[in-house]
């Protein structure tokens, strides 16, 4: 099983920042969910889902990222 990036809307997959490719196989295996939603998160990268490629393709699935939120955001009232 590999863990990619991918762009919603090109369809391209993360090769490596600021790199992508259509071919799944030449995409950086994040190898973990949890590591490709951080990398998007420290990088600021929106559009993207989370694709999930199996040896038999029937199994592939895909998951849109929700809108990440710059770290460190603080709501503010005003006075």
């Amino acid at each position: 099983m590999r863990i990619l990036l991918q762009h919603s809307r090109t369809q391209l997959y993360l090769r490596g920042l600021g790199d992508w490719t259509p071919d799944a196989n030449q995409a950086y295996d994040f190898g973990h969910s949890q590591r490709a939603i951080d990398f998007a998160r420290e990088h600021y990268l929106t559009g993207l889902q989370i694709a999930v490629k199996f040896i038999d393709p029937e199994f592939d699935e895909v998951f849109v990222l929700p809108p990440l939120e710059p770290p460190h955001s603080e709501s503010r009232t005003k006075t």
